[in-house]
């Protein structure tokens, strides 16, 4: 009996401590994940009216959260810390008095770099007259105290290569009204008092004649303004998407006031969302995947206004554009070259780990019911494939190396793809069921996004006098294998370094990653052009457009490196000298 007191007694104060350890860590992980006094920082928060609703917030489940929470520089930019970072620089910039609102989130990806950015207004509406969404909102004077904490003056919001980003979005696209009068200004016609039916030559409803419900699907209630940085390079069009991705992700992170604190952006609101193309591009292979979270399927501004006089409208956009003739929402989005995998192309960058990198992948396979293939090993072989370049920086001599890679008895099939045949989606089963990618550096070696985690290799061949770390940074990400040599530029032949030109009078050819390209003009000489930040690129003497030429023994070494980095990979269990 007195052991058990004396047990009991001893007992007691250890369960009070650990019930208080657990009460705080419940507490300060609340606070983190939800900031309440955030709220504070808001101007309409108590003008409002509406009070926090204590919901939990309808945040992305395909995360997984860090083992630590760490502030390096890995967690802040490829953790959910950076969407977190995101929520927490958050400005409310109409005055109370403002019938729309604006609200934009901020972060820095690099110290040595401006911010990025991207909004989301509510109360806009398209105006055929100007051809843009207006916001009634008269922009108010930032606090010093939010000046402090990172939000930017909204004149500060950046633009991005490729006329691209919030800056060029807000230019093209909007009208934010900044002073209490819409007085024409600079050419612009202001808002209307009521651009109702009548106004926009629209139907009446969406009901038919008599009275069962219509075909046409319920108006949108959210508009993505996108403008894209081109349609088919890989790189750029899968950037672009990521970051767009992680905007919608932020905004179902973090509380709006004037929803009485419940989430910015609920998932089931991506059926009600639609992407409107700012640019003239073609639609290119990737173009579906911006059904990925707003699942209306996208439409053209041109499109959408010229449905707006339209009185036989009687499709999908008939509904778009009786939609904006009331109040809608707009989103305009993190730009793809902010992506902290766009930012840090010129840095090494030795993290291990990347949330935010292995759900992006999941959801591109998840969209196209991508499996993974089973895992292999024994005596099946290693899977090398290599890019398979048909227009610029093709590797010369490639089918006499591949040949003499075959003869090696290094316990690999070796295959040459060229994915711009394929569709995207057999792109990536390709991707999935390969060991090691092999590449002149480019575009295609975006696939390393989706390649297996842990269970891979990439050998990259760059041009002599090229240093770019990205793919590198990705391999790094997805702890794979990574391997690089340098090969010779050599001249293409005259006839085929002028055919694009010939044939395609004026496209805009893939720039790989080129740090600070714009744009591209082709001519029909012999001496094409690159525009770029810096000035102008000739085709004649420029990597972009060289073939490369590597010495065989070099090459078999580094594939062969790479291939018995495999050898005790999965199931394979091979002696290196063996």
């Amino acid at each position: 009996m007195l052991v058990t007191t004396h047990l009991h007694r001893r007992l007691v104060p250890v369960l009070a401590s650990v019930l208080i350890v657990f009460s705080l860590t419940f507490l300060y992980r609340a606070y983190h994940l939800y900031p309440s006094d955030k709220l504070s920082q808001w101007p309409h928060a108590a003008a409002s009216g509406l009070s926090p609703t204590t919901e939990p917030l309808d945040e992305p489940s395909d995360y997984r959260a860090p083992a630590h929470r760490s502030e390096d520089t890995c967690a802040t930019r490829f953790s959910t810390a950076y969407l977190e970072g995101l929520r927490n620089r958050t400005g409310s910039y109409c005055t109370p008095g403002s019938r729309s609102s604006l609200t934009c989130f901020h972060t820095k990806a690099r110290d040595d770099e401006p911010d990025d950015s991207f909004c989301i207004g509510r109360g806009a509406v398209l105006d055929p007259a100007t051809r843009k969404f207006h916001l009634d909102c008269a922009l108010r004077k930032l606090e010093p105290e939010e000046v402090e904490q990172g939000i930017l003056p909204f004149n500060r919001l950046r633009g991005y290569m490729y006329d691209t980003g919030p800056r060029n979005v807000f230019r093209d696209a909007v009208i934010v009204r900044q002073e209490t009068g819409l007085a024409r200004r600079s050419g612009e016609t202001a808002v209307s008092e009521a651009l109702d039916a009548e106004h926009m030559h629209l139907p009446a409803s969406s009901d038919s004649s008599d009275g069962a419900p219509s075909s046409v699907l319920p108006p949108p209630k959210t508009y993505l303004l996108l403008k894209r940085e081109g349609e088919t390079n890989p790189w750029h069009c899968l950037m672009e998407i990521f970051s767009t991705y992680m905007t919608f992700d932020v905004l179902r992170m973090s509380r709006d006031p004037s929803r009485g604190g419940a989430p910015f952006f609920a998932t089931d609101e991506a059926d009600d969302t639609q992407v409107v193309i700012l640019d003239s591009r073609e639609d290119g292979p990737f173009f579906d995947l911006w059904t990925l979270f707003a699942r209306r399927r996208p439409v053209r501004l041109a499109h959408l206004l010229s449905r707006a006089g339209n009185n036989n409208a009687d499709d999908d956009d008939a509904a778009a554009v009786d939609a904006v003739r009331r109040d809608a929402n707009i989103i305009v989005p993190l730009a793809g070259g902010s992506n902290p995998l766009w930012r840090e192309e010129w840095h090494v960058q030795p993290c291990h780990a990347a949330p935010l990198v292995d759900v992006f992948s999941s959801r591109i396979r998840g969209f196209y019911g991508v499996e993974d293939p089973p895992v292999r090993g024994g005596e099946e072989p290693i899977v090398v494939t290599l890019i398979d370049r048909r227009e610029t920086r093709r590797l010369k001599d490639q089918a006499a190396l591949l040949a003499a890679l075959g003869k090696r008895g290094l316990h690999i099939r070796v295959q040459a793809v060229d994915f711009a045949a394929l569709s995207f989606p057999d792109q990536l089963r390709v991707a999935r069921e390969t060991d090691v990618l092999v590449g002149v550096h480019g575009a295609g070696l975006t696939h390393v996004l989706f390649m297996r985690r842990g269970a891979g290799a990439v050998v990259e061949i760059q041009p002599d006098g090229l240093d770019q770390k990205g793919y590198r940074n990705v391999a790094n990400l997805l702890d794979l294998g990574y391997f690089r040599i340098h090969g010779a530029g050599v001249s293409m032949p005259v006839d085929e370094a002028d055919k694009d030109t010939e044939e395609e009078p004026g496209k805009e050819r893939e720039m790989d990653s080129l740090k600070g390209v714009e744009t591209e003009t082709q001519g029909r000489d012999n001496s094409t052009n690159t525009s770029t930040a810096t000035g102008v690129l000739k085709k004649r003497g420029d990597w972009h457009f060289m073939d490369v030429q590597v010495d065989e023994a070099r090459f078999l070494d580094v594939v062969e490196t790479a291939v018995k980095f495999m050898y005790n990979k999965a199931l394979w269990s091979y002696d290196v000298n063996g």
